[in-house]
């Protein structure tokens, strides 16, 4: 009776050890398709973002093409202020780059004022200025479709 229930404690050890390096190999084999899955995953996520890049910029192309964020600038524009150069980089946000010139600081603050209160334009961030005679400066910002 003693020999039986030894042979088998000692089956059912065996076969639970058995058991459990299955359980285990199936663990790595699952361990092993999920990085795998992961790895493709990320492959297709930056197969992706250009083309989804590229459509949101021509997205926001429609939605505010040059001419009408330009209109939306010189809208806000003092008689005094003229921009000497505009620069949209459409992505997200659309930021907007321009050089001022301004006879006068008075001209150049209404400008600056009207750009900060404005629905269209945002962060607005002023760069450095001379406030001596002509002003000239550059301005950063971005822009809010409508």
């Amino acid at each position: 009776m003693g020999a039986a229930a030894l042979l088998l404690s000692a089956y059912a050890t065996v076969n639970a050890w058995n058991g459990r390096q299955r359980a285990r190999a199936r663990v790595e084999e699952t361990r092993n398709e999920l990085q795998a899955a992961q790895s493709r995953v990320r492959e297709l996520e930056a197969q992706r973002e250009p083309a989804q890049a590229v459509a949101y910029q021509a997205l926001l192309t429609v939605e505010a093409p040059p001419p009408s964020v330009l209109a939306d600038l010189v809208a806000l524009m003092p008689g005094d202020v003229r921009l000497d150069a505009v620069n949209l980089s459409y992505g997200e946000p659309l930021g907007v780059r321009v050089d001022v010139v301004a006879r006068n600081a008075p001209a150049y603050d209404l400008f600056l004022d009207r750009l900060q209160r404005s629905p269209r334009f945002a962060d607005v961030l002023p760069g450095d200025e001379n406030r001596d005679g002509e002003l000239r400066t550059s301005i950063q910002m971005t822009y809010r479709p409508r």
